[in-house]
């Protein structure tokens, strides 16, 4: 089923409140990396542990932030890592690595949840190898796009 079209969709992954300090330290280095454009080896092991073909025939998105799909806003769909710009960045502070999913809206290709939830499973299971653990966790994120226009301040 393709993803509705009615909602931002965002992947989400974050690391146990209670893994050990270790553990907490590898997870920020990956975070690091994922966050800063140094992901290109991160991407290539997640796509690895796709089970789905179409997923493991994603190409690297060879952008700043780095992702997966085709280098074509227009026609391809892609998904973004989140871009630290500087120290100052608020961003800079929170446990996640937070992942957009760009769903084109006049291409022919679509993400389906299917798709996406392959790329969670693949992903935690890279993350985890990078963690030396099983301690993280990821999920699907969806807010409305009504939510973010006058509709619900009109009140």
């Amino acid at each position: 089923m393709e993803i509705l079209q009615t909602h931002i969709h965002k992947l989400r992954f974050k690391i146990d409140n209670d893994a050990p300090p270790k553990y907490m330290e590898r997870w920020k280095e990956f975070k690091y990396k994922c966050e800063h454009g140094e992901n290109k080896n991160i991407i290539e092991q997640w796509i690895y542990n796709c089970k789905l073909e179409s997923n493991k025939k994603l190409p690297y998105l060879d952008r700043c932030e780095g992702g997966i799909g085709g280098n074509n806003n227009n026609i391809n769909k892609q998904i973004r890592f989140r871009m630290k710009w500087g120290d100052n960045d608020p961003r800079l502070f929170d446990e996640d690595v937070l992942l957009s999913i760009e769903n084109n809206k006049v291409g022919v290709e679509k993400w389906t949840y299917e798709e996406l939830d392959d790329l969670i499973y693949a992903f935690i299971k890279t993350s985890n190898y990078y963690v030396q653990a099983d301690c993280v966790n990821g999920c699907i994120e969806m807010v409305n796009e009504n939510s973010l226009s006058e509709y619900y301040d009109s009140d």
